[in-house]
C-alpha cells in the first residue's frame, strides 16, 4: 500500500495521476463523439441511397435508441406506423380543405 505520508486524498502524485486520467478519458470521449459523428454521417448516406426518407435527426434518434437496447424491428414498425398515420392525416386534412374551399367560377 501507499506510505502513510502519501494517502490517495493528500498525495500530489495521486492528484497528478487523477488529472492525467481525467484528461485521457476526456480525449477518448472526444474521439468517440467524433467517431460517432462519422458513423452517423455514413449511416445517413446509406439511408439516402436506400431512399428511407429519414432525416439526420430522426436517424440519430433511432440509432441512439438502438444503442440503448430498443429492438430495431420494433422501431422500424413504429416508424412505418407513424408514416401511415401521417399519410392518413394528410388525406383527411386535404379532404377537409376541399370541402371548405369556396367554389371557383370559370
Amino acid at each position: 500500500g501507499a506510505p502513510s505520508s502519501c494517502r490517495a486524498v493528500s498525495c500530489p502524485r495521486s492528484w497528478a495521476r487523477a488529472r492525467y486520467l481525467s484528461a485521457a478519458m476526456a480525449h477518448v470521449a472526444a474521439d468517440t463523439v467524433e467517431d460517432s459523428g462519422d458513423t452517423l454521417d455514413t449511416l445517413f448516406e446509406i439511408s439516402q441511397l436506400l431512399e428511407t426518407g429519414l432525416d439526420q435527426e430522426t436517424l440519430a434518434i433511432l440509432v441512439a435508441l438502438c444503442e440503448q437496447g430498443v429492438n430495431p424491428e420494433a422501431l422500424a414498425a413504429v416508424v412505418k406506423e407513424l408514416r401511415r398515420e401521417a399519410a392518413a392525416l394528410r388525406v383527411a386534412v386535404g379532404e377537409l380543405d376541399a370541402a371548405t374551399d369556396p367554389p371557383v367560377f370559370a
